[in-house]
């Protein structure tokens, strides 16, 4: 039986659980996944703002975050067109 992990995601209106935890065979396996998970939500987010605070963690089964990253994007046009 592989392990269970809970993702939490924060796209910037506050954190938001999976409903169920998910299987990965390992917690490299699920820390991978978490950071593909933080480049859609960038993907998503950035066309459309100039700024973001995005982030993702990981809890085992135990309920213990094991991982976590973020990710803060701001732009600015500078001596450009307006």
């Amino acid at each position: 039986m592989m392990p269970k992990f809970t993702i939490t995601t924060d796209a910037g209106d506050g954190p938001d659980a999976f409903d169920q935890p998910l299987d990965f065979p390992s917690a490299k396996a699920a820390t991978a996944d978490a950071k593909v998970a933080l480049t859609e939500m960038a993907r998503e987010r950035l066309p459309e703002n100039e700024e973001a605070n995005l982030a993702v963690a990981i809890r085992d089964e135990a309920g213990t975050e094991i991982y976590r990253a973020g990710l803060h994007f701001e732009a600015q046009a500078v001596n450009g067109p307006k």
